[in-house]
């Protein structure tokens, strides 16, 4: 049964097919961890949810690393006991601009309603140039509650809000010290020129602000906007 924020981005975002991860189709990109309950985490991070007009990212957030139940569950089950921070992703964002990828899973606590764009790294035309074309882009619903493991070759980058007016929000687990400044310098060359911060390579579009902040300006094809219901 399709949800009705679904069904109502569908009808203003004609052009993008936007599906629901838990759609058999979304295998391809990731998968959904129907089988763990993030109420706990969920009424937690609420709690002390900031307002913001643009779009925050922060690594690690102590107050979200508090020992719980759900958090061991996805430390053994999804990284097999490797350390793991817990961070978050939250405000207003209608624009993809970049895609990024991780060595190891990204795991995704929808807080809000969400829509994620997301791709996978065996469609990046590593070479001379590297790029990647925004047409392979896919659109997913994701409600809130839903838990989304984002596995290494998965792209991604900040969720999209999905009606007027609205926020989003998610909760992101990672191993530890993802995201954070490269502690070291390196040649761009290879794949090194998509090297953005530890353990993460950003692919930007040209005419997004990545660009300027030193991102490599490989996705090819037009910037994908949503249009919120």
């Amino acid at each position: 049964m399709i949800h009705p924020t679904q069904r109502a981005l569908q009808a203003v975002n004609p052009k993008l097919n936007i599906l629901s991860v838990d759609t058999p189709i979304f295998k391809r990109y990731g998968r959904l961890l129907a089988q763990v309950d993030p109420s706990e985490v969920i009424a937690n991070a609420k709690a002390i949810l900031p307002d913001t007009e643009g779009v925050v990212y922060e690594a690690s957030v102590p107050a979200l690393e508090k020992p719980t139940a759900f958090t061991e569950q996805i430390t053994r089950e999804v990284y097999g006991g490797m350390p793991v921070q817990v961070g978050w992703c939250y405000g207003k964002n209608l624009q993809m601009a970049a895609l990024e990828y991780h060595k190891g899973s990204e795991v995704v606590v929808c807080l809000t309603d969400t829509i994620l764009l997301v791709g996978v790294i065996q469609d990046v035309a590593y070479g001379e140039q590297i790029t990647y074309k925004t047409s392979r882009v896919a659109a997913f619903y994701a409600p809130e509650g839903a838990v989304v493991e984002l596995p290494a070759w998965n792209l991604h980058y900040a969720p999209i809000h999905t009606t007027k007016g609205s926020s989003f929000a998610t909760l992101v687990y990672l191993p530890r010290g993802t995201n954070e400044p490269l502690p070291y310098s390196v040649d761009k060359v290879g794949e090194n020129r998509l090297l953005f911060a530890v353990n993460k390579w950003l692919i930007a579009h040209p005419d997004a602000p990545e660009v300027a902040k030193g991102a490599y300006p490989g996705l090819v094809g037009a910037d994908i906007f949503i249009n919120p219901a």
